[in-house]
């Protein structure tokens, strides 16, 4: 079986073969499988395209040197060389899109690292602090108590498969009684801005008796 460096020394300049050979036999051999001919090669090599028949000459360098023989590992070796450039061109591809990828993936991640930190600051900023209204307060309990259940944080297990999370007395004690003070100081804002609103100026008051 032919080796890729035998095929490879058919198509090179042949001892026996002259060098004007050899330059008609490369012109034969470039030609596209599809297209080549002797005498299309003639044209080629004679720089006139109206001949309708090679000389010879040329015909005996046809035969004498194989040219249909070598010309055809020349082929493989040039197919060879397409299909290793596609391949190296697709892992290039791949490569430049993995890079991509990362560097997204890496911003996305520094920009929820940035997120998070800017949000800590601001709950723990005095300004945001004394504006939290109660029901601020309770909704942000309730956030961390669903993210706590998410992340699986002192978890514990029921029989329906639920999570709940696994709070000591004295916890859940504190809780309640902060949940109570909450909802006690949203029934006295609603009740404030109630007598607000329901006091009567004296003076409308007077003027409506009149």
């Amino acid at each position: 079986m032919d080796t890729e460096e035998s095929r490879e020394q058919l198509w090179h300049r042949l001892s026996s073969e002259s060098a004007r050979a050899y330059e008609a036999y490369k012109v034969y051999m470039y030609l596209s499988p599809a297209e080549r001919t002797v005498v299309g090669s003639w044209r080629l090599w004679n720089h006139n395209t109206d001949t309708k028949r090679e000389p010879p000459f040329f015909r005996s360098w046809y035969h004498s040197h194989a040219w249909s023989e070598r010309a055809r590992p020349h082929d493989h070796h040039i197919e060879l060389l397409r299909e290793e450039g596609q391949e190296e061109a697709i892992k290039e591809e791949a490569a430049r899109q993995a890079q991509k990828v990362e560097k997204t993936r890496a911003r996305l991640n520094e920009l929820r690292a940035m997120a998070y930190e800017r949000a800590i600051e601001c709950l723990e900023s005095d300004d945001f602090v004394e504006q939290l209204r109660p029901s601020d307060v309770r909704q942000i309990l309730n956030i961390h108590l669903e993210t706590t259940q998410k992340l699986g944080g002192g978890e514990t297990g029921t029989p329906d498969g639920a999570t709940i999370v696994d709070w000591s007395e004295d916890e859940q004690r504190e809780l309640d009684n902060l949940l109570g003070e909450i909802e006690t100081g949203e029934g006295q804002e609603k009740s404030s801005s109630g007598s607000e609103n329901s006091e009567v100026d004296p003076e409308e008051a007077e003027g409506e008796q009149d």
